[in-house]
């Protein structure tokens, strides 16, 4: 019996989508991934009775109609699903963002790498961090 992971990437450029769900192939441990474009449908899916028990929310911060760190405080405030490992995955360097996403919520924050062999280090550090551990965690 594989157990899988249940994880849900909150991204609207379809670029990034295709490259994380590239990167988990090559991690290669048991996922099941589902992909949403913005903030509104992320929370819909988190709320919905129909949904599984998500264990990670991977976030971008800039999306449409909700952003990230939105989703996150509404994640926090949430009590069926404040313990839920959150990630904030982004292309900012902006030290003031990270300090906002951690204040926020986020378990882990990370920098989408450029290169894919960095950014298949990246989804590793996210699926294989110990995310029952509720700190913020820096990469």
């Amino acid at each position: 019996m594989h157990v899988s992971l249940n994880v849900v990437l909150a991204e609207d450029d379809k670029d990034y989508q295709e490259i994380f769900n590239n990167a988990l192939t090559e991690v290669n441990i048991p996922t099941s991934l589902t992909v949403v474009s913005d903030g509104v449908e992320l929370m819909n899916i988190l709320k919905s009775p129909d949904s599984p028990a998500y264990n990670i929310v991977v976030l971008d911060i800039n999306m449409p109609k909700k952003d990230g760190l939105e989703c996150l405080r509404e994640i926090r405030q949430d009590k069926k699903l404040s313990n839920t490992f959150s990630v904030i995955l982004t292309s900012s360097l902006d030290p003031v963002i990270q300090a906002n996403a951690i204040d926020a919520g986020a378990n882990l924050f990370l920098t989408k790498p450029e290169d894919f062999d960095e950014y298949v280090e990246a989804v590793r550090k996210i699926l294989t961090s110990d995310w029952q551990l509720k700190l913020p965690i820096y990469f």
